[in-house]
C-alpha cells in the first residue's frame, strides 16, 4: 500500500512571545503545532517568520498556510505585512487553503478587501463565549487577546460566528479560507500570564482583572476548533504539489 503524502503546511509567524515567557511557552507557531497536530497528525509543519524579516515562500510551495497572531496592527502596513498580503492573494488564486488567527484573521480580511480598525469597545482579554453558526465549530468559550477588529467584511466573506464583544469573529470565504479572531492555540496558563504581566500598563487594570475572572467562569475546549481546522485542510489542501 502506498503511503499517503503528508500535508505540507506553512505557519507564518507574525509575532513573538514576550521574551520572559519564551522559556515556558516558546513561540506562537509551536503553540499552533501543539494545538493542531493531535487533530491533524498527517500534517508536516514548516515555519516562516514574516515579522522578523524572513522571506515568504511562493504560495505553490505549500499545501496550505496558517497565520499567527501578533502584537502589531494591520493598519501599520509594514513592509513585511504588505509582502504577506501578496502571498495571501497568491494563495487565493491557487486555491491554497489559509487559516488565520487574530492578527492573521484581520490581515486576511484586509488582503481580500475588508477593513480592520481599533475597536471602540476596547480590549477583549480572557475567555469569552462565541455564538457560531453553520460552517463553524459548535458554540463555546474561546481565549481572546485583542483590541483591533474586522469592521468591514470583504465581498467574498461571510460571518459565521462572533461574540458580544466582537461581531465579526469567525469568517469563511468563497475560496478556501477560514479565520478566527480568538486564539484556539492559547492555553489558560498563557492568557493568565499575559493578563498578569500587562495589567496596569498595556491593559487597563480593570480589563486584566476581568480577564482573570473570566478564566474561572468559562471552560474553553480548543479541541473542537482543532477538529474543524483539520477537516478544512483535509478537504482543500493538495497532497501532491506542483512546481509552478
Amino acid at each position: 500500500m502506498t503511503a499517503t503524502a503528508p500535508l505540507r503546511l506553512c505557519i507564518i509567524e507574525n509575532g513573538v512571545v514576550p521574551e520572559n515567557l519564551q522559556p515556558r511557552f516558546i513561540s506562537y507557531p509551536q503553540m499552533i503545532i501543539n494545538w493542531l497536530h493531535p487533530a491533524l497528525p498527517e500534517a508536516e509543519f514548516n515555519v516562516v517568520s514574516a515579522c522578523t524579516g524572513e522571506a515568504l515562500p511562493p504560495a505553490h510551495e505549500f499545501a496550505g498556510f496558517i497565520l499567527t497572531g501578533s502584537k502589531h496592527s494591520v493598519y501599520e502596513r509594514s513592509a513585511w505585512m504588505r509582502a504577506e498580503i501578496g502571498l495571501l492573494q497568491q494563495a487565493r488564486e491557487l486555491r491554497r487553503p489559509v487559516f488565520g488567527i487574530c492578527f492573521g484573521h484581520q490581515l486576511m480580511a484586509d488582503a481580500y478587501g475588508g477593513k480592520t480598525l481599533k475597536a471602540e469597545q476596547g480590549w477583549g482579554v480572557g475567555a469569552q463565549h462565541y455564538d457560531n453558526r453553520a460552517g463553524a465549530p459548535s458554540s463555546g468559550a474561546s481565549f481572546i487577546f485583542h483590541q483591533d477588529q474586522v469592521l468591514q467584511l470583504p465581498d467574498e466573506a461571510r460571518c459565521i460566528g462572533g461574540s458580544s464583544h466582537c461581531q465579526n469573529g469567525v469568517l469563511a470565504y468563497e475560496f478556501p479560507a477560514l479565520s478566527v479572531q480568538y486564539h484556539p492555540e492559547f492555553t489558560e496558563d498563557y492568557i493568565r500570564c499575559l493578563a498578569e504581566q500587562f495589567g496596569g500598563n498595556l491593559l487597563p487594570q480593570n480589563v486584566a482583572d476581568q480577564a482573570l475572572l473570566s478564566l474561572e467562569q468559562l471552560a474553553v475546549d480548543n479541541s473542537r476548533v482543532a477538529q474543524w481546522a483539520a477537516e478544512f485542510f483535509r478537504t482543500y489542501a493538495p497532497r501532491e504539489l506542483g512546481l509552478s
